[in-house]
């Protein structure tokens, strides 16, 4: 993992986050407890479900996924990266809106919050779920998790505090960012740059700068990159 800078709200003329997720969730949430809806909009009222928001179930919540209307928009917003996994995903492949603050623990207002949303593939946001034990991408430092390039596991840094060092080892076990579809896919792009399959047109390193950036990253950092892509100065290189 790295870290993630938080962008901006979508706004008009690209994407009316408030107009097109917030406020139609907002106005659900009035009618689900019993409130007149705060928008004008066609079809039957929305039924009574509880007293008070702080007690609507997560499933209820499902059935107004307003937040699936910003899932182009966020995607957009972050590159297509995975704010977990640290690669692009493809849209036709599963990119998905996770809520950080989980619905089942957090206020319910924050499943139509911009803010709560992290870019995820679907695999990760199946892992993640509500457990709280995952970092926030926003929150954590460059440096806090490393790669190792022999086996392609994610990893504490060397010299973090004791409890920092176990957040960061209970975030990689619950995304299973040690487990062997990581290790496979960082080892398959890894592989792609030093072993390509024609010589004479390597992978060039910007595209995993933009696909694996974390990998990149790591890849530079460690001086694992072909001598055309160390930076000036007395470096070395190889596999």
């Amino acid at each position: 993992m790295m870290h993630v800078e938080q962008q901006p709200e979508p706004t008009p003329p690209g994407f009316d986050f408030d107009g097109r997720v917030r406020q139609p969730g907002l106005s659900a949430l009035a009618e689900l407890t019993g409130q007149p809806p705060t928008l004008k909009r066609g079809g039957p009222r929305i039924a009574r479900r509880a007293d008070r928001i702080e007690d609507l179930k997560p499933a209820v919540l499902r059935e107004y996924d307003y937040w699936t209307r910003a899932l182009d928009a966020l995607h957009a917003a972050y590159g297509g990266i995975c704010a977990y996994a640290c690669v692009y995903i493809e849209p036709l492949c599963g990119p998905t809106v996770d809520h950080f603050a989980a619905m089942v623990s957090a206020e319910p207002r924050l499943a139509y919050e911009w803010s709560n949303y992290r870019l995820a593939c679907s695999l990760m946001n199946a892992r993640k779920r509500e457990f709280p034990d995952v970092l926030d991408p926003f929150r954590i430092e460059d440096g806090w998790f490393v790669l190792n390039l022999g086996t392609f596991k994610v990893e504490p840094a060397r010299g973090l505090a004791p409890d920092l060092e176990q957040r960061v080892r209970e975030t990689i076990t619950r995304l299973g960012l040690d487990s062997r579809e990581y290790r496979n896919l960082c080892g398959r792009y890894f592989d792609s740059y030093w072993h390509p399959k024609d010589p004479a047109h390597p992978l060039p390193l910007w595209f995993l700068e933009e696909n694996a950036p974390f990998l990149a990253r790591e890849m530079r950092r460690q001086g694992r990159v072909r001598p055309e892509d160390l930076p000036p100065g007395p470096h070395s290189s190889g596999i």
